[in-house]
Parts: C-alpha cells; structure tokens; sequence
C-alpha cells in the first residue's frame, strides 16, 4: 500500500510472438493474467490505471481511472484481444513518452523481442521524463530451455519464415545469446533504476507478483 495515489498505466505487447505457448499457456495470456491482476490491485488501493495494448501499433488504449467498473471495462477488453501483427515495442514505448505528461508508474509487459538498442532507448525516454518503470519479460519455458530435439522445423511466427535445423548443434550457441539478451536488460534496466523482472510462463503468476511486491516493501 502506497502512502500517495499512484498513477499507473499498463502497457501490453500483443504482437503474434505473444502468441507462443510450449506449455498451455501462451507468453500473451499470461501477460493478460499480470495486468489484471495488477490492474484489480491499484483499483483496490483507489490507484488510477491505465492500458494500452499494442502490436505494430497501438490496438487499444484505456485512460487511467480507479473505479470498479473501470476495472471490469480493461477486463473485457483483454478478454477479447487476441495477438496479431508484427512487433512494434520502441515506437510505441516513446509515442507513449511523449503522450503521458503526468509523472505515474509505467508498467511494461513483453517478450521484448525486437532490438534491444531501440527498445531500451524507448524505456530510457520513459526514465528522461521522470517516470518510474516496471517491466516484465514474458518468456516461454522452451524459449529459455531449448528442449528441441531430433530435426526440428522452426517458423517466425511473425515472417512466416521456416528454418529446419538440428536442434542439438545449435542449443548452446542458442543459450549463450539468450544469456547476454537478458543480462544485457537487467544490466541496463538496473543503472536505468528499472525494476526488471523475467517472468517464465511456467511459473505461476501469482508466485511471480507475491515475491516482486514482497520485495518491493522490505525496499520501502
């Protein structure tokens, strides 16, 4: 609980790689689970939110508010979103910059997977106007794993390109580059003053949210 009304608003990849799901649970729909519940949680504390959910482009996007009937309206507006389109994160991470003038919390839920010199350009534009970020990295289990095996035919879910490879001569190049992606986030993320959280698909997203506010209040 906040000592001050907070201002919040959640922004919500909907690209077509949201899409993926190794596990039955796509990276898109458990995004969907953080925002709810993120959103039902500011309402309850009389916290005004705010979505937007964007692809290439913004798809939707909801004014800050903290009635319960607000609440129900972002519900319903996830429910009936679905992933489409290519990724677009940097350009609509400093459209949005530069549209919200009112200092709040901006709360980034993505697989992050564009270029990481534009995306963290955009959250650094965020960080200029004084805002505070929250960002959470949606990955699926086997996009974190590599548990491919045998030739396996790989497709972009956003070209449509197909790539056929033998899984096992490429895991470890695979992981080693996955390795820098994230660490390169958290590093930046840290010396930005970013709270920068990986959230596996496979682990409930209750357990995820429970251990950052836990964290969040032994820091204050």
């Amino acid at each position: 609980r906040e000592e001050t009304n907070l201002r919040a608003i959640i922004l919500i990849d909907c690209s077509r790689s949201m899409a993926y799901s190794s596990n039955g649970i796509s990276k898109f729909t458990y995004a969907c689970y953080l925002a709810a519940s993120l959103a039902y949680l500011m309402v309850r504390q009389q916290d005004s939110v705010g979505m937007v959910i964007f692809d290439d482009k913004i798809r939707h996007r909801i004014p800050a508010k903290s009635s319960p009937s607000h609440l129900r309206d972002m519900l319903i507006v996830l429910e009936n979103t679905e992933p489409s389109s290519r990724t677009g994160i940097a350009p609509t991470l400093h459209a949005m910059a530069e549209g919200i003038k009112k200092r709040g919390l901006i709360i980034i839920i993505s697989d992050l997977l564009e270029d990481q010199g534009q995306v963290l350009r955009g959250i650094k534009h965020f960080r200029h106007n004084r805002h505070e970020v929250l960002i959470f990295h949606v990955l699926d289990r086997a996009e974190l794993g590599f548990p491919f095996s045998g030739l396996t035919t790989f497709r972009d879910m956003e070209t449509g390109e197909r790539l056929m490879i033998e899984p096992q001569f490429f895991r470890r190049e695979y992981l080693k580059m996955l390795d820098e992606f994230v660490k390169q986030y958290k590093r930046e993320c840290a010396e930005r003053f970013v709270d920068y959280l990986l959230a596996d698909t496979s682990r409930p997203f209750d357990l995820l949210l429970a251990s950052y506010l836990a964290k969040r209040a032994r820091l204050g």
